[in-house]
């Protein structure tokens, strides 16, 4: 095969990262690995579900129980997932009450931008930032326009959505809203769990979000509101009653988050203020067939956010940054009533959180130092901190090493849950080491990094009894190689194709109690991922393909040990634009219809071929 470049790429344009340091900064110029997702990156990808989307990035794993919509967990460099902050424009949606992020069933169709940072952030971000930030920013718009897109397939798969931003009062409003719905499987493998409802389960969702953005020479202005309404089908095996058997029992969830803020910004000589204040909910329901089940409950969580943070440029490419926030958290529940009356029973919390840093660069060398102090009024104080240097030894190459402390705070289930919480627990404590080195070249890049991780206290619920106790120790342990390179009129087999981008990574982790010796569950060893997207003329096309090794899980059914086996998966996906305007699409989940369990006795997608059009104006 005759492989050779005609003509060079382009340089592309540097992505800017803000969640790395809390401050703007080029994404050569980060210190922790980071990967940026942009619209258009989102749009190529033709995800319409987030979890799915994440699930395909260097270092994250996710444990679903079922189809789209349901309960799911993520893991990042082998973190659990409520060691893994989530934020929605800067404000934490991990819940209070389990203190994570409730991902399953959002919609890509509401996200402008996503930003992964790996590696601890708590002296940044404080607890939940021990694997890592993901942070989500909700669409809007830079010039005024609107798209909108349609598309359905197996599964009894709908998706629709538009999204609009036009200009008022010198401000751009942009507005989007979205609906899909898919009954693809039946969360429970009834081959396995023989007396469970062998029925499809279906999820429905909604979302919608408004963004108002006004800025000027030195100030600016952002106003939004985001929601989305998910209601979920499940099945729990072990409810029944005389009337209803468990192979007739469901349940069905019904999930409303939603979230609103205010934010601005004002420059001032060499410093730059901002200031925001924003709330995010949570509130779910359980709604069972089954008389008097005991799965009939209510969720709700509550963060409520004011924070103020000062940067200021000390000399070109140096600055200095001081912030103060204040966090207000709420959880209650029916399934916290200590009588068992199904009484909606609630916990609040209040947590005052100071930081300092600066980051910048000398001529070669580079740095980051945090520190952090958060006080709860319910766990005390818990000081962070970060040290990081960089050294560019050549144009294209940096090498890193890095510092770290973190810790987190338990969660009100895990403090106060009847039978399973434990009011005696302590926050999680940990440090980590890390080194790496990148290259950057043009349109092509790479990283290698090794990381160390090490927990005291970490919280587990154990079987048989599942109560949440402090683990001793605990390691996250691994290492990560990823890269890509787009090349542009490439000639190929005596044919010239206008641009192939390809990419790989290989993550090899080792999440263990220190104590047992044993893996941590529902995380693999070793992860493999390769990509190739092809554009030629009007069409693109696309494929990823990714192996992941065996993970430990507990049995559902003897609640023994097991390991789920290592599996492949393969996507793919085509596309052929009509001038600037028009694009149809069609992908094809799950390529070689492999069977596989991300938590043991439940049911992943099959082979499923979807088909839309988008329309952009």
């Amino acid at each position: 095969m005759d492989l050779a470049i005609a003509q060079e790429s382009s340089q592309p344009i540097e992505p800017v990262v803000v969640t790395a340091a809390r401050d703007q900064q080029s994404l050569a110029d980060v210190m922790p690995s980071v990967t940026v997702l942009t619209r258009a990156d989102i749009e190529r990808s033709q995800s319409r579900d987030l979890v799915e989307l994440l699930g395909r990035q260097t270092g994250i794993e996710f444990a679903r129980s079922g189809g789209e919509g349901a309960q799911t967990s993520l893991f990042l460099r082998g973190a659990n997932s409520n060691q893994v902050l989530v934020l929605i424009d800067g404000v934490r949606v991990n819940t209070a009450l389990d203190g994570a992020p409730n991902l399953g069933g959002i919609s890509t169709d509401e996200i402008e931008r996503i930003e992964i940072v790996r590696g601890n952030l708590s002296s940044l971000y404080g607890s939940e930032a021990i694997g890592g930030v993901i942070q989500i920013f909700t669409r809007g718009g830079t010039k005024p326009g609107a798209q909108a897109f349609a598309e359905a397939g197996q599964g009894h798969t709908r998706d629709a959505g538009a999204s609009v931003t036009t200009p008022v009062a010198g401000a751009l409003l942009s507005i989007s809203a979205g609906m899909r719905q898919q009954a693809a499987v039946s969360a429970i493998d009834t081959q396995q769990v023989t007396f469970a409802n062998p029925l499809v389960d279906a999820n429905h969702a909604r979302n919608g979000s408004v963004r108002w953005d006004q800025h000027a020479a030195d100030w600016d202005l952002n106003a939004w509101a985001w929601g989305r309404h998910n209601d979920t089908a499940w099945d729990d095996p072990y409810d029944s009653s005389a009337t209803i058997p468990s192979t007739l029992s469901t349940e069905v969830e019904h999930r409303t988050q939603d979230g609103f803020g205010l934010s601005g910004s004002y420059a001032l000589g060499s410093s730059r203020v901002r200031a925001s204040v924003a709330q995010t909910q949570d509130d779910s329901s359980n709604v069972s067939n089954v008389p008097l089940s005991y799965d009939d409950d209510e969720f709700v969580s509550r963060n409520r956010q004011l924070s103020l943070q000062d940067t200021t440029t000390f000399a070109p490419g140096i600055d200095a940054l001081f912030g103060w926030e204040l966090l207000d958290q709420l959880g209650s529940s029916t399934s916290y009533d200590p009588a068992f009356l199904n009484r909606l029973t609630a916990f609040d919390r209040h947590v005052d959180s100071f930081w300092a840093g600066t980051n910048g660069r000398a001529g070669a060398q580079q740095w980051q130092a945090n520190l952090r102090h958060d006080q709860y009024t319910d766990m005390g104080g818990a000081t962070t901190g970060l040290l990081a240097y960089g050294y560019w030894f050549d144009p294209a190459w940096k090498a890193t090493a890095q510092y770290s402390t973190a810790f987190r705070a338990p969660s009100f289930n895990e403090l106060y849950y009847p039978v399973y919480g434990n009011p005696a627990l302590r926050p999680e404590r940990a440090r980590n080491e890390e080194i790496g080195v990148r290259w950057a070249q043009g349109a092509s890049n790479a990283g290698a990094s090794i990381f160390r991780n090490r927990t005291n206290d970490l919280i587990e619920g154990l079987a048989p009894s599942f109560q949440e106790i402090n683990i001793d120790r605990a390691s996250l342990d691994g290492a990560e190689l990823q890269g890509q390179t787009i090349l542009q009129r490439l000639a190929l087999a005596g044919a010239t194709l206008d641009q192939l981008d390809l990419g790989a990574s290989l993550s090899l982790d080792r999440p263990r109690d220190l104590d047992t010796g044993l893996p941590l569950l529902r995380r693999s060893r070793t992860t493999v991922r390769i990509s190739a997207s092809l554009v030629q003329g009007p069409w693109t096309a696309s494929t990823d393909l990714q192996r992941t090794g065996p993970r430990d899980d507990i049995d559902y059914v003897t609640l023994a040990r097991t390991q789920l086996p290592a599996y492949n998966l393969a996507r793919f996906t085509l596309a052929r634009a009509f001038g600037s305007h028009v694009r149809i699409h069609v992908r094809v989940e799950n390529l070689f219809n492999a069977h596989y369990q991300l938590a043991d006795g439940f049911n992943t997608l099959p082979r499923m071929i979807i088909g839309g059009v988008e329309v952009r104006m």
